[in-house]
């Protein structure tokens, strides 16, 4: 889609995708536009509901209107900073990555695998308050959990399937979703869905004192929805809709910069002096000092802009109405939208453009948001903006910013495998990843 808006040269423009007449567009105008609580009712988020049913149901991710609305109100609140706060939760998962990597030193390592293997050990128990332990798995360690192992090793599998399948059936649009429909496809929604009801079952299995109980030295997700509903349906798609978004993108987020870290050694070092200067122990590490490491958060900041998790999204009018700009001679008049038409936005050709966010985009600067706002501006919407803005967006900020100050206090250096192509070919599925990994080798010189 980058080179369509290059080979364009214009910010808005109209085409043909899969004989659908769509609108183009990355006007940060555009896209808040259509985001925000005073046009919401205009706009919908066309195919996505259909397309992501067979796994997340009615979730919050794939409805609209008042079921939309329910599940925000129902959401909202496990999403407090006093919950996201907790980030001593974190540090078992983030211990049996540092071993992991320790055990490979002087080898290629994977880190968008390790990556992966920590965002859903510390997505499932944060949600379901069992880990998956995917990372015990990696390190050939003994699990304690007592769900049935196959159906783990399934799930970890199924999850990258039905992701992937999912963003197919988005792509073809409502005309050709249906080619999306093999067996494996459904196979691997019956897996995740199993893997889910089982957890969901212990929770029913509880009354609320129990929950509560159970609930109140690790904070468990399910069980405080549980309170509020027993719809085994409604469970299972809340569920499902937050790991979908919690593992992918943290891992995603992760991967990149890491890919960035370790091919650009001066920022690198700068960084990691930061780190130890500011955190000298791991229990000098609270969500209020994460706040004060400017440089730290300018490198994830820059990671989100550089290589956006979600590099794609669209709205689709429910009424005839107008996007403000990007139409006329001069590309600042508004575009007329009909009802029913598709407007599809790409925030990663927006995060390049210079007028935006300044001269030499393709290259990651971390050093460029300490012109810009603290927020980043207004044409920095990572995590969306309006009243879909993403729950999760500080406990994604939060783990992120924990694994990285950890890795860094531990290993001097963390750089870029040899040969390792620039630019990296990507995808997407869900979110967006690197085909060929983020292969790095590690050396570790500080106790930790």
């Amino acid at each position: 889609m980058n080179e369509l808006f290059q080979k364009m040269k214009v910010s808005t423009f109209k085409n043909t995708l899969l004989f659908t007449y769509s609108i183009f567009t990355i006007e940060p105008e555009n896209i808040r536009y259509m985001c925000s609580s005073a046009n919401f009712d205009s706009w919908n988020i066309g195919d996505r509901p259909k397309a992501f049913h067979p796994l997340l149901g009615d979730g919050i991710f794939s409805s609209e209107g008042t079921s939309w609305k329910h599940s925000r109100i129902m959401l909202r609140p496990f999403f407090t900073k006093e919950n996201i706060k907790q980030i001593t939760l974190m540090e078992p998962y983030v211990q049996r990555v540092i071993k992991l990597l320790k055990q490979k030193q002087g080898k290629v390592v994977d880190l968008q695998e390790i990556f992966q293997f920590f965002t859903i050990d510390y997505t499932t128990k944060f949600l379901l308050g069992e880990s998956c332990d995917a990372l015990k798995d990696a390190l050939g360690e003994t699990t304690s959990n007592a769900i049935n192992k196959d159906l783990k090793l399934q799930f970890a599998e199924a999850f990258d399937q039905a992701s992937e399948s999912l963003m197919l059936r988005m792509a073809l649009g409502k005309y050709f979703m249906w080619l999306v429909n093999s067996k494996p496809f459904h196979q691997a929604i019956k897996t995740q869905h199993d893997f889910v009801e089982y957890y969901i079952q212990k929770a029913l299995a509880l009354d609320e004192d129990e929950l509560t109980k159970v609930s109140q030295n690790n904070f468990t997700f399910l069980y405080e929805i549980a309170k509020q509903t027993k719809d085994k349906s409604v469970l299972r798609d809340e569920i499902m809709s937050i790991i979908l978004a919690g593992r992918n993108t943290t891992s995603s987020l992760l991967t990149f910069l890491f890919f960035e870290l370790s091919r650009n050694e001066e920022i690198y070092e700068k960084l990691k002096q930061e780190i130890r200067q500011k955190f000298t122990s791991v229990e000098s590490i609270t969500f209020a000092s994460i706040q004060d490491c400017e440089y730290l958060r300018w490198c994830i900041y820059e990671t989100l802009r550089h290589s956006p998790a979600v590099p794609f999204s669209s709205k689709t009018a429910t009424v005839n109405t107008i996007l403000p700009t990007g139409g006329g001679e001069d590309g600042k008049s508004p575009v007329f939208v009909r009802k029913g038409q598709k407007v599809i936005y790409s925030m990663f050709t927006a995060n390049r453009t210079p007028k935006y966010f300044g001269a030499k985009t393709e290259e990651f600067i971390p050093e460029r948001f300490a012109e810009l706002p603290k927020s980043g501006g207004s044409a920095f919407m990572p995590f969306s903006t309006g009243p879909r803005l993403c729950l999760g967006q500080q406990l994604a900020l939060t783990e992120t910013s924990y694994m990285t100050i950890r890795l860094l206090q531990t290993f001097d250096s963390i750089k870029q495998a040899p040969n390792t192509p620039y630019p990296p070919r990507t995808n997407f599925s869900a979110t967006m990843r690197l085909m060929d990994g983020c292969p790095v080798l590690v050396d570790s010189k500080v106790e930790a």
